[in-house]
C-alpha cells in the first residue's frame, strides 16, 4: 500500500506538470522555441532553483527563529522570505536566455512561456516534497487532499509568479526607452514576488482567508491567458506585415504568407496537405511556416534596432533555407 502511495505521489507531481507544459507549448503557435531551451528552463526550476532556494531559506530561518516567537518566525519565512528567494532563483534562467540567447527571446509570448516553464518545473519538485510529507503525516486521505489543492486548485501558481518576470523581459525586449528596458523587468519581478507573498500569506492562515489566495491566483491566471491572446495577435500582425516584402520578392506565395501569420489557415493547409500529399509534404510545409515566422521576427528586430550584428546574416540564412524548402516542395 505504501509503495502504491509513493508511486501515486510521484505521478501526481509529474503528470499535471507535463500536462500544463504541453498546454503552454501549444499556445505558442507561430514560432516554437527550441525544445532544449524549454527543457533546460524546466530543469532549472525543477532542481537547481528549488535546491538553492531551500538552502538560502534555511540560512534565513536560523536568525528568524532566534529573534521571533515560532509562529511569527514561520509566518515571516513563509510569506516574506520564501517568495523573495524563490522568485529570484527562478528568474536566473530567464535572465540568461535574455542576455545570452537573445535571438530566441522574441517578445511577450516568449517571456510568458519561459517564465511558465521554470515555474512548472519548480512546482513539480515542490509538490512531490509536499505529497510525500502529507503521506507520512496523515496517510492516504491527507495525501489526496493535498494533491487536489496543490496540483489542481493551485497548480498554476508558480508558473504565474515567474511569468510576471518573463512578461517584464518581454516588454523590455522591444522597448525604445531605457527607462522601460530597465524598469519593466524590475516591476515584473516585484509583481511575481508580490503575488507569491499574497498566496503564501493567506494560505498559511489555514482558514477561510485562503480564498484570497485562490482569487489572487486565478485572477492572475486569467490575466496571463489574456496576455497570451494579446501576444499571439501581436505576433500574427508582425508576421503579416514583415512578410509583405517577401511575397513581393517571390520568396513566398500570398497563401504561404497568410498561413504563416494565421494559425487557422496554417492548420487547414497542413491538414489538407497531409491527406492529399502525405506526412513528409505536410511536415515541410510546417517547417516553411515556422521559418517564415522566424524571418518576420528577425526583420522586426532589425527594424527597431533591437537586433545585433548577426541579425542580417540570420535573415539571409533564413531566406536561403526558405528557398531550399520551396524547391523541395515544388519537386
Amino acid at each position: 500500500m505504501i509503495f502504491v502511495a509513493l508511486i501515486f505521489s510521484l505521478l501526481a507531481a509529474v503528470v499535471p506538470s507535463l500536462f500544463y507544459v504541453s498546454v503552454a507549448w501549444w499556445l505558442d503557435r507561430y514560432e516554437k522555441e527550441p525544445w532544449w531551451v524549454l527543457a533546460l528552463t524546466f530543469f532549472w526550476g525543477a532542481i537547481p532553483a528549488i535546491v538553492l532556494a531551500l538552502i538560502v531559506e534555511v540560512v534565513f530561518d536560523l536568525p528568524l527563529q532566534a529573534f521571533f516567537p515560532s509562529p511569527q518566525a514561520d509566518f515571516i519565512s513563509t510569506a516574506v522570505v520564501a517568495p523573495v528567494v524563490e522568485e529570484l532563483f527562478k528568474a536566473v534562467p530567464l535572465l540568461l536566455i535574455f542576455w545570452l540567447y537573445r535571438r530566441e527571446f522574441d517578445g511577450l509570448m516568449d517571456g510568458l512561456l519561459y517564465g511558465a516553464m521554470v515555474g512548472f518545473g519548480f512546482a513539480m519538485t515542490e509538490n512531490l516534497f509536499y505529497f510525500l510529507g502529507a503521506l507520512a503525516e496523515g496517510g492516504v486521505g491527507t495525501l489526496l487532499t493535498v494533491v487536489f489543492l496543490r496540483a489542481v486548485v493551485f497548480g498554476l501558481n508558480h508558473a504565474l509568479f515567474s511569468s510576471a518576470f518573463g512578461l517584464g523581459l518581454g516588454v523590455a525586449r522591444y522597448a525604445r526607452s531605457s527607462l522601460v528596458r530597465w524598469g519593466a523587468p524590475v516591476l515584473g519581478l516585484l509583481a511575481g514576488i508580490g503575488l507569491h507573498m499574497i498566496h503564501n500569506a493567506f494560505v498559511s492562515t489555514g482558514s477561510v482567508l485562503c480564498l484570497v489566495s485562490f482569487l489572487s491566483d486565478w485572477t492572475g491566471v486569467a490575466f496571463w491567458l489574456l496576455l497570451v491572446w494579446v501576444a499571439g495577435r501581436q505576433e500574427a500582425r508582425w508576421i503579416r506585415e514583415e512578410l509583405v516584402e517577401e511575397v513581393a520578392d517571390g520568396l513566398l506565395t500570398p497563401q504561404q504568407a497568410r498561413a504563416a501569420g494565421r494559425y487557422r489557415d496554417r492548420v487547414a493547409v497542413r491538414w489538407a496537405a497531409l491527406r492529399e500529399q502525405g506526412f513528409g509534404y505536410a511536415s515541410k510545409l510546417g517547417r516553411l511556416y515556422a521559418l517564415a515566422a522566424e524571418l518576420a521576427f528577425k526583420k522586426r528586430q532589425l527594424k527597431i534596432n533591437q537586433g545585433d550584428e548577426n541579425t542580417p546574416r540570420e535573415i539571409a540564412r533564413l531566406r536561403q533555407r526558405i528557398r531550399q524548402l520551396q524547391q523541395e516542395l515544388a519537386g
